[in-house]
C-alpha cells in the first residue's frame, strides 16, 4: 500500500466582498456543511485547478506565427 505524505492544516484570512460571503453562508446552510468546510473546500479546489492550468500552459509547445 502506498502511503501518503500528511495532510497540513493551514489557516487563512482571506478579506472577501461581503456578497461573497453572504453566498458562502446560504450555500452551507442549504448543504448542512460548516461554513469553514466549505470555504476550505472550495479554496483547495480553486487553488489546485490553478495549478493544473499553469502546468497545462507550461507544458503547451509555443505557437509559430
Amino acid at each position: 500500500m502506498k502511503k501518503e505524505a500528511p495532510a497540513v492544516k493551514q489557516l487563512y484570512r482571506l478579506r472577501v466582498e461581503s456578497r461573497v460571503a453572504e453566498r458562502l453562508a446560504k450555500l452551507a446552510a442549504r448543504l448542512g456543511e460548516p461554513r469553514s468546510r466549505l470555504a476550505t473546500r472550495l479554496f483547495t479546489d480553486a487553488v489546485l485547478s490553478a495549478k493544473q492550468a499553469a502546468l497545462r500552459t507550461a507544458k503547451r509547445p509555443p505557437s509559430r506565427s
